[in-house]
């Protein structure tokens, strides 16, 4: 697959984590959201990478299901494995950061600092891993 486009989708989730760690005290709603988008387009860019595909999904835990499935298929077993057991580790993370989607856009409760700070980590653990699966797979 043509890395451009690979590339500009990865800016672009890491121009969306920026944005959250900027406004996680002015606007959590909008800093959630902003994580969201971020992870979202993070897996992405990597399924982008590897099937030249990108599915039409926001389900971070099922975007990271179908690419450790993908990893399977190839032959890279651990690295899918890696995947996994990251999605188990963060499994309530990332189900914050999915309700996030949702909530910060449609919703009327505040998310906790607390919830925010654990998201922003989990993403940038996500971004690391990613990375670090693209540079094994790939070299």
């Amino acid at each position: 697959m043509s890395g451009e486009r690979v590339n500009i989708i990865k800016d672009r989730a890491c121009a969306f984590l920026d944005l959250a760690k900027e406004l996680v005290d002015r606007r959590p709603d909008i800093s959630s959201f902003s994580v969201h988008q971020a992870c979202q387009l993070r897996v992405k860019a990597s399924l982008l990478r590897f099937t030249g595909e990108i599915p039409r999904l926001h389900s971070i835990r099922e975007l990271l299901g179908i690419l450790a499935k993908k990893l399977e298929d190839l032959g890279f077993k651990e690295d899918a494995m890696k995947i996994m057991n990251f999605v188990r580790r963060r499994r309530g993370a990332l189900i914050d950061i999915e309700a996030a989607y949702t909530e910060s856009r449609y919703g009327m409760g505040a998310i906790a600092r607390s919830v925010i700070e654990e998201i922003l980590r989990t993403t940038e653990e996500l971004f690391k891993l990613l990375d670090e699966v693209e540079e094994h797979v790939l070299g």
